[in-house]
């Protein structure tokens, strides 16, 4: 039986925290005694009555005491994003504070809540008061303007921070909205939430979440003024400091999508029946402005380029740097992702270019800011002889044969699916399967138009509940362009208790090499053979770029270090075929860099495994091999100066890529160890893999 320890470290899955359906407490709260004497809330004495019940009753444990008079307040908060403010107490002039965003969802039975945090110091924004409110005493507006440090004021306009400060995300987990407090006492109430802080990378913006809180923190709040709250944020019984929150829009987030068409191409149909872009965003709650800044002629760097066959992805991202107004560094004000249709017209099999790819990752990302871009290509199609989800044939009725800009609702799909994939979503059969909404490829809603509907009449324009769900609650590293790489289907990676070894496949594993020095990559190579009585349905490819196939490396120490692509894709076609008894099929990659770090970097037994994974009726299954690999411990200097060169992320980044070029620091590095010792066995891999003379 393969092993499920650490399982979801071997796959490389990736852990985003994102809140969920929060239902409503019945019962008031908060609990005096919890809060330890909160601020302006009467604590009652040992033995008195507790929070709703009313003067005079006797409360749990102890006898008759008078209480003042109370109320009944029900808290009702609007839909739509808040701005958020957090200051620690006894934080100076200097310290530094919180700002930020807070996003409501109001859903049947309760509400569902996020927020993200963002650093700030008092210096960077101008507030004229420096006293900040305390619940129970309310500080209004005045000729001078808002309190200090009270959530922003922003006019209906959801506010965008830089990117180097963002400091961590909240996840809803609890709300009380009813409470009694003493009648002449604000009305109060409390948000429960799970703080995750962001692992900042030392360069770039692409960080990670740790996969349990840091802390958890209820806000205790009270409304001082239309659409405004304040109060305190609580450690437990711990008081932080004061917490305030204020509605400013009905939308839960803001961004803009920037077209350009390359002349010669057409560009995506600003309006299907009434649906745009910005309506299909509009529907989810997110303000997407949309400019069309016209044709943009072929960039001199791109001469040679055919535009009507298949784009390579870093001429797709040269075309984009061409393209008016383009200024990465607006990122840390604007959300903006840029479209890019180019005509790309060869879609008879094989020559499919997909119709769309969201280009801007890995090392297709020649300036490390991910996401920026998607393309979209007019002249490419529908064949009707295309592969739908590993059953040939067409489901594309009408629309077989006919290229995008003729069918003007498949484009208009085709084309913001592309822009989902800038935001960071991924294919829904990674997600609980396929549908009609954008985020299911084109064939796969084609195969499910095919099964009751006609294509593409009855396409449906718009996201589903999970992809929703994401787009209004996922942090924003995840979704807001230039900061988390695109991560595919490892970020909705399956539980190990969920997966199915598939005991009659066999997954070998060779290497070229099984002693290796530090420093050297190796090619590594794998065989899924059906040693069963039948025949079973099984990617029809095993590379590692569509996370189908993933190799971990796992040392002499136990650390696993996750071989993570350096460009993951983001429509990956994953084709099913019969994999009869006896057949097999095969994959390789090189293995010595990933996203993640190196393979080996420390000398002794690692070893290298495999996982295929896949999915059949919606049940992930999988199949893995492993092989050992022995790694020398130096024996001169100049074996520790080959492995000092070559273990450099750049040398990394040129053997995944296949060519140094592009990498400067890289080819002076691979110049000096071949300088240093020619013959050394890294040198030799790199000589083999065309990586020098």
């Amino acid at each position: 039986m393969p092993r499920t320890d650490r399982f979801l470290q071997r796959i490389g899955a990736v852990f985003l925290p994102e809140a969920d359906v929060v239902e409503l407490a019945g019962d008031p709260a908060p609990s005096p005694e919890d809060l330890a004497a909160g601020p302006g809330l009467p604590v009652p004495a040992p033995g008195g009555p507790g929070p709703g019940l009313p003067g005079g009753a006797a409360g749990p444990g102890g006898p008759f005491r008078p209480f003042p008079p109370v109320r009944f307040c029900r808290t009702s908060l609007k839909q739509g994003c808040y701005t958020l403010s957090l200051v620690p107490l006894g934080t100076s002039i200097f310290g530094t504070r919180y700002r930020g965003t807070l996003r409501v969802e109001q859903v049947a039975n309760g509400i569902r809540f996020s927020g993200d945090l963002y650093r700030h110091r008092l210096l960077d924004v101008i507030l004229p008061d420096p006293q900040p409110p305390v619940l129970g005493q309310p500080q209004l507006l005045g000729e001078r303007g808002a309190p200090s440090d009270v959530a922003a004021d922003t006019g209906g306009t959801i506010p965008i921070y830089s990117r180097r400060s963002y400091h961590s995300y909240l996840r809803g987990t609890g709300a009380q909205l009813i409470s009694f407090v003493p009648v002449g006492s604000p009305c109060t109430f409390s948000l429960d939430v799970e703080e995750f802080v962001y692992n900042q990378p030392v360069t770039g913006f692409s960080g990670s979440f740790n996969p349990t809180p840091t802390r958890s923190l209820r806000f205790v709040l009270a409304q001082t003024l239309p659409d405004l709250f304040v109060g305190a944020a609580f450690d437990g019984t711990t008081n932080l400091g004061v917490v305030s929150m204020r509605w400013i829009s009905s939308n839960f987030r803001r961004a803009q999508l920037q077209i350009n068409t390359l002349q010669g191409a057409v560009t995506p149909p600003a309006d299907v029946g009434g649906t745009t872009m910005a309506s299909i965003f509009g529907a989810i709650g997110w303000e997407l402005t949309v400019t069309d800044t016209g044709t943009i002629q072929l960039p001199a760097a791109l001469s040679g380029v055919d535009i009507n066959a298949c784009w390579d992805r870093g001429d797709l991202h040269t075309l984009m740097t061409s393209v008016p107004g383009y200024k990465p560094a607006d990122l840390d004000s604007v959300w903006r992702v840029h479209l890019v249709a180019v005509p790309a017209g060869l879609f008879q099999p094989p020559d499919l270019c997909s119709r769309g790819v969201m280009f801007d990752a890995g090392l297709t990302d020649p300036n490390a800011v991910p996401r920026e871009g998607s393309a979209t290509f007019s002249h490419d199609g529908y064949p009707f002889n295309e592969v739908l989800d590993g059953a040939g044939g067409s489901h594309y009725d009408a629309a077989a044969d006919q290229q995008q800009r003729n069918v003007p609702r498949a484009f208009l799909r085709s084309a913001t699916h592309e822009v989902g994939h800038a935001f960071n979503q991924i294919h829904q059969g990674f997600e609980g399967g396929i549908d009609n909404s954008i985020m299911t490829p084109t064939p796969s809603v084609a195969r499910v138009l095919g099964a009751s509907g006609v294509f593409p009449d009855q396409i449906n324009l718009a996201f589903n509940d999970q992809v929703t769900k994401h787009l209004r609650h996922l942090p924003d590293p995840a979704v807001r362009p230039g900061v988390m790489e695109f991560f595919g289907s490892a970020i909705a990676a399956p539980e190990p208790a969920d997966v199915a070894w598939l005991e009659m496949l066999e997954l070998s594993v060779a290497s070229s090499a099984d002693r290796v020095a530090l420093g050297e990559p190796i090619t590594l190579s794998w065989t899924l053979t059906n040693r069963g009585p039948a025949a079973v349905p099984a990617p029809a490819e095993l590379d590692v770029e569509s996370l189908i196939a993933r190799v971990s490396v796992t040392d002499a120490t136990g650390k696993i270090t996750f071989m993570r692509p350096a460009a993951v894709k983001s429509c990956p076609r994953i084709v099913l075929v019969p994999l009869d008894p006896g057949a097999a099929v095969t994959g390789s990659a090189t293995v010595f860099w990933g996203a993640d770090g190196f393979a080996f970097e420390t000398p002794g037994r690692h070893v290298v495994e495999v996982i295929v994974l896949w999915e059949l009726a919606g049940v992930p299954v999988a199949v893995s091999g492993d092989h050992d690999v022995f790694v020398s411990f130096p024996t001169s200097d100049a074996d520790n100066e080959v492995a000092a060169l070559l273990l450099d992320p750049d040398v990394g980044k040129a053997v995944a890529a296949g060519n140094a070029a592009p990498f400067e620091r890289a080819v002076e590095r691979i110049r000096r160890a071949a300088e240093t010792a020619e013959e050394h066995p890294a040198n030799e891999a790199l000589r083999e893999l065309g990586l020098r003379q």
